[in-house]
């Protein structure tokens, strides 16, 4: 590995809690709905499963950024095959393109499922407009539109929590009752737990290797600003997951924290959808402005190709996007949590072989 001599950022722990938070962070996550389809089908046993997987995400979280930030490399691909392997390089990266597909996918049917559960807008219907511009949009600069919406999450986290402790002040008590698993969510809480855990640590990898790349190699602040970001953010899990545990038929919803919000009071319900629309808006827009600059490096010297290339992308994500966001969750988060061992094996693999050698090449880590 080359040595790092460019010039790095220094970085404090609450930077680091703040990207870790924001790789996890999503519309899928704040919509109650992964929750529930991970955690929510256990039973009490969601409190093991929820540790579980918070542990592994929080560990190896940090042996990720450490790797980085050690090694100076920012390349997703490149920090998870560390040996001379084109083809597996090029694996890695088309998974990567196909997670972003599937943020674009999820994001579309997510959108379609909030109009029809909030007014009534047929699903299909609402997806087909928000496909055509996000299409459209994906095609044009929008970086300044999604510096707008990055303030989205931070407010619709702080409704989330208001929301969740209001509905628990109200509730007689909490049910948690064990229900049936859905696609390919296994129904073992363990396995289920550590599925959760590679999905997320997936989501991690795109986000926590160009950070860590830029901080500062002799500043060490990522043990603590792991733990102070998976804390936050189990506690946040948690309290969804008990404030839907308050009226567990929510859960039957594509959206569950929606409709909690809207029967505690019309107007959270409102402001909440509002501000997931947003959310989901700038997810789903980020995902198919990636594509679309995939696309554009790929076919720089016929740039003619981009818009027929992104639509029939577009139309493959709304087609996908019709068998319902439930269903997609259940089926794809799952999936792509197992695709997600591998990278992340590699990377631990990786990790461990660097740090050997600094050990015995005498270098303090």
């Amino acid at each position: 590995m080359k040595r790092i001599t460019e010039k790095r950022e220094r970085q404090g722990s609450f930077t680091v809690a703040m990207a870790l938070l924001g790789s996890l962070i999503g519309a899928g996550f704040l919509s109650g709905q992964e929750l529930c389809q991970f955690f929510g089908i256990h039973g009490s046993w969601l409190f093991a499963a929820v540790t579980l997987s918070m542990t592994v995400m929080g560990l190896i979280g940090a042996v990720m950024l450490r790797l980085a930030m050690d090694t100076g490399e920012g390349r997703m691909d490149k920090i998870v095959v560390f040996f001379d392997c084109q083809p597996l390089r090029v694996s890695i990266a088309v998974l990567e393109i196909l997670f972003v597909f599937m943020i674009y996918l999820v994001g579309i049917s997510a959108f379609g499922s909030l109009l029809d559960q909030m007014f009534g807008v047929s699903a299909a219907v609402g997806g087909a407009l928000f496909t055509v511009l996000v299409f459209f949009l994906s095609l044009f600069g929008i970086k300044g539109l999604l510096r707008v919406f990055s303030l989205v999450i931070p407010t619709l986290v702080v409704l989330t929590v208001l929301i969740s402790l209001v509905a628990m002040a109200r509730a007689e008590g909490f049910a948690f009752p064990t229900g049936a698993p859905q696609g390919a969510v296994s129904g073992i809480w363990p396995l289920d737990g550590m599925s959760y855990a590679a999905f997320a640590l997936f989501c991690m990898l795109p986000v926590l290797v160009p950070f860590g790349a830029s901080m500062h190699p002799k500043k060490r602040p990522v043990s603590r600003g792991i733990c102070v970001g998976m804390l936050l953010f189990t506690a946040l899990a948690l309290v969804i997951l008990l404030a839907i545990a308050t009226d567990p038929e929510v859960r039957e919803s594509a959206l569950p924290m929606i409709e909690l919000a809207t029967r505690q009071s019309v107007v959270f319900g409102v402001v909440y959808g509002f501000l997931l629309m947003c959310a989901i808006f700038s997810a789903t827009l980020s995902a198919a402005a990636s594509i679309s600059e995939y696309f554009a490096r790929t076919f720089a010297s016929k740039k003619r190709f981009l818009i027929p290339v992104m639509a029939f992308v577009s139309l493959a994500a709304f087609a996908l996007g019709l068998f319902g966001f439930e269903n997609l969750v259940s089926v794809l988060f799952p999936i792509f949590g197992y695709l997600g061992t591998l990278p992340i094996m590699l990377l631990l693999i990786h990790a461990w072989r660097f740090y050997r050698s600094k050990r015995k090449n005498g270098v303090n880590t």
